[in-house]
């Protein structure tokens, strides 16, 4: 691995690193960072079977059971069976963890502007224009 990958993969590290801890430490151990993903994916799919979650987040649906236990018992998600097979589990926010999940995409944009705060404008267009090209995400057209 050349001197540059080194520094970009580190750099990259670091700022996953201080980013996380910051808005974890904002949430005040509310929710954790892979609760947060899962409550996010839940939210915006709508009710989700349990068997889907294991796939979004790359688990065994063992695992999944034991993540929605705690967001369950937290108030942040229900879970439902299916009317037409009742051995099928659904999983839905509720409103409180809407609500949780509402404060840390705040918390998550706050965290995010003050680091771009360091950057120029012209900057910030640049980095976010090179994570698209590396992400193959196509811009905005405005």
């Amino acid at each position: 691995m050349d001197l540059l990958t080194q520094r970009f993969l580190d750099a990259l590290q670091a700022f996953r690193r201080s980013f996380e801890s910051e808005l974890l430490q904002k949430l005040s151990a509310q929710i954790t960072g892979p609760q947060m993903f899962l409550l996010y994916f839940i939210d915006r799919q709508g009710p989700c079977k349990l068997t889907q979650l294991a796939e979004k987040m790359e688990v065994k649906p063992s695992a999944i059971t034991v993540m929605i236990d705690r967001l369950e018992k937290s108030g942040f998600v229900t879970r439902t069976h299916g009317t037409a097979d009742r051995r099928s589990v659904f999983v839905e926010a509720t409103s409180l963890g809407k609500q949780v999940l509402d404060e840390a995409i705040r918390e998550r944009n706050e965290i995010v502007g003050e680091y771009l705060t360091r950057l120029e404008p012209d900057e910030i267009r640049t980095v976010t224009a090179l994570l698209e090209k590396m992400m193959k995400i196509d811009p905005p057209k405005n």
